[in-house]
């Protein structure tokens, strides 16, 4: 649960500098078409990892999501 919890503070951290300073996510944006194109090959891959190697479980993990967050806020 408290995984959850900070991924949640995250995304609304990121949400809110969104909305109140959208010039500090300008970085984001000139990427966002690869990283809107890349989201089934990240996945398979990070679902590849994942099963494959035991003891990187939680990068794999830890990576993925935070991919997802900057795909959610992009």
């Amino acid at each position: 649960m408290r995984g959850i919890g900070l991924i949640l503070i995250f995304l609304g951290a990121i949400l809110l500098l969104q909305q109140f300073h959208p010039a500090l996510l300008d970085v984001l944006y000139r990427y966002e078409e690869p990283i809107r194109r890349a989201f089934w090959g990240v996945t398979l891959i990070a679902a590849g990892l994942y099963l494959s190697f035991r003891r990187l479980r939680r990068v794999v993990l830890i990576l993925y999501i935070l991919y997802l967050l900057v795909y959610l806020v992009v």
